[in-house]
C-alpha cells in the first residue's frame, strides 16, 4: 500500500511528501480500519469502537458514505495537531446538508473544517474557535453543493487569531471566494482527529474517497499536485473535475 506515497501505480504521479502526516484513499472496501498511506502508521477506525457499531460509515464503491452520527477516528497523535496545516479531500456532499471534513476534537465542534457548514447556507468553513472562522462561497467559482464529487484543499498558516485571515480554500483547482471572516480570538487547541465529524456536535451527510493532512501550507503547485495524485489514485472509483 505504501507505493501510493512514492508513485501512483501506472501514472508516475506522486503525493507531496514534505509535511505529509496522514493520507487515506478509502480503498479497503470492508472492515473497521483505514490504512494510512503516508507511512506514518496513523491507522484509523470506523466509528466509536474497534467492532461494528452504529457510528460506522458505510463502505460503497467510491469509499465511505456518512449519515446521522457516523465518523472515522484517526487517533490523538501530536503530529496530527500542528498549528499550520493543509487538508485535502475528495468529497461528494449531500445538497443542503452539513459535511464536516475533518475535526480536531472528540467533543467540541472546533477546530474543524467543513465542506458544508451547519450555518450560513451550508457554505464551506474553516472554524478554529467560536469567534475565529472563515466562510467561503459555496458556488463561486465552484458549486460545491451540487451533489457531485469535488476536490477541496483547505489551508491555514497557524492557530493565532490573525492566521484565519490568510486561510484559503481551493476547489477543483480554483480559489474559492471568501464570504466572511471573524478573528477576535485564537484557535482552540487540537486534541484529536476525526473524519466526517466535528466532535459530538456535527456529523456529515455525504461521501469521502480521499483525505490527507499536511503540517504546513502547501504552495499552489503542490495543491495541484495533490489533486492530480488523487485523481489518479481514485481512477475507476471516482471521477474528479
Amino acid at each position: 500500500m505504501s507505493i501510493l506515497l512514492l508513485a501512483r501505480r501506472d501514472s508516475g504521479l506522486q503525493a507531496v511528501a514534505n509535511g505529509l502526516e496522514v493520507m487515506y484513499a478509502f480503498d479497503e472496501g470492508s472492515g473497521q480500519t483505514l490504512t494510512d498511506l503516508s507511512g506514518n502508521g496513523h491507522t484509523a477506525t470506523l466509528g466509536s469502537t474497534a467492532g461494528a457499531d452504529t457510528n460506522d460509515p458505510q463502505w460503497n464503491a467510491a469509499g465511505l458514505a456518512y449519515t446521522t452520527d457516523d465518523f472515522v477516528e484517526c487517533g490523538t497523535a501530536a503530529a496530527l495537531h500542528g498549528d499550520a496545516w493543509t487538508v485535502c479531500a475528495a468529497v461528494k456532499m449531500t445538497p443542503a446538508q452539513t459535511m464536516p471534513v475533518l475535526g480536531w476534537s472528540s467533543s467540541s465542534h472546533v477546530p474543524a473544517v467543513f465542506g458544508a457548514a451547519p450555518f450560513n447556507g451550508n457554505r464551506p468553513l474553516v472554524w478554529l474557535a467560536a469567534n475565529c472562522f472563515r466562510y467561503f462561497e459555496k458556488n463561486n467559482p465552484v458549486d460545491v453543493g451540487d451533489g457531485n464529487w469535488h476536490f477541496l484543499v483547505f489551508t491555514c498558516p497557524g492557530n493565532a487569531a490573525a492566521d484565519i485571515l490568510t486561510s484559503d480554500l481551493v476547489v477543483d483547482g480554483q480559489t474559492q471566494v471568501v464570504n466572511s471572516t471573524t478573528n477576535t480570538q485564537a484557535g482552540a487547541a487540537k486534541a484529536a482527529c476525526q473524519l466526517g465529524a466535528a466532535g459530538t456536535v456535527y456529523f456529515g451527510e455525504g461521501e469521502t474517497a480521499f483525505v490527507s493532512l499536511h503540517s504546513r501550507v502547501l504552495a499552489g503547485a503542490e495543491k495541484e499536485q495533490m489533486r492530480e495524485f488523487a485523481r489518479a489514485t481514485l481512477e475507476g472509483r471516482v471521477t474528479l473535475p
